[in-house]
């Protein structure tokens, strides 16, 4: 598991790099298929709610779209689940098959929406919520169900139940030192390990931000060719994850 106490520093760095570079792809690919869909394709809770809301007004059109992008994003979730078991004895490269796929599929929504401009084709709505379902699963899986990169909501309440974890910490270490020792903890904070995992969710908030804001700023100016920037995002992380330098460490487990 990446983010435990129990992994190398360079293991949970690599992960830190993957994560919050999925998680700039998949701001940017949310707020862009909003600009170009008129859908959040990456929020759940969201297009739950708009089923329910849906189906409490009749209207089943808008009822039925919620359940296919609920349904794709279940796909995306179970197709990297069975990519990753599949290529979990490779000594690398056992996350190239799904970021692919997603690379693959961000493409062939690009070069449709370049030769269909301002449709709002439901397939293209569903291949968006399959490949952030896939994204999610992915991410989810190789850092033991610590980093989510599709939404925020969960990552934005860790790092409430951080600071107050953070104000505890700084308080404790100290106690009967005065305002010396409060110095003290606070210069420290920074490289704390305990606080490792906030610094790794503030960067997610961060990057999901930087990408919701520049992936639409980007396809106003540029249009669908916006999307080939998180597709060369994620064929980096292909060819990084074959690097000879992805080779898990000695005494670690293949299985991600």
């Amino acid at each position: 598991m990446p983010f435990s106490s129990q992994s190398s520093p360079r293991n949970r760095r690599a992960y830190t790099v993957l994560s919050l570079l999925l998680a700039g792809v998949a701001g940017a690919v949310n707020a862009t298929g909003f600009v170009a869909l008129g859908l959040h394709t990456s929020h759940m809770s969201g297009n739950m709610a708009m089923l329910g809301e849906s189906l409490a007004a009749g209207n089943w059109r808008m009822a039925t779209l919620g359940a296919q992008v609920l349904l794709s994003f279940l796909l995306g979730a179970v197709s990297a689940s069975a990519l990753l078991e599949a290529s979990r004895h490779r000594p690398r490269g056992r996350h190239a098959p799904a970021l692919l796929v997603e690379a693959c599929i961000l493409g062939a929504i690009g070069a449709w929406l370049t030769s269909t401009p301002n449709t709002r084709e439901p397939t293209l709505m569903w291949a968006l919520s399959f490949a952030m379902g896939l994204q999610n699963a992915l991410v989810t899986r190789v850092s033991g169900a610590v980093v989510r990169t599709t939404h925020i909501t969960g990552v934005i309440t860790d790092i409430g139940i951080q600071l107050v974890q953070m104000f505890a910490w700084v308080r404790d270490g100290a106690r009967g030192d005065g305002v010396l020792g409060v110095l003290r903890q606070i210069r420290a904070l920074p490289s704390a390990i305990e606080f490792e995992r906030t610094r790794l969710h503030l960067g997610l908030a961060t990057a999901f931000l930087f990408g919701c804001t520049t992936g639409p700023m980007l396809y106003i100016q540029y249009g669908p060719a916006t999307l080939g920037l998180p597709c060369a995002m994620l064929v980096l992380l292909v060819a990084l994850d074959l690097s000879p330098a992805a080779r898990p460490e000695p005494g670690t487990s293949p299985r991600a």
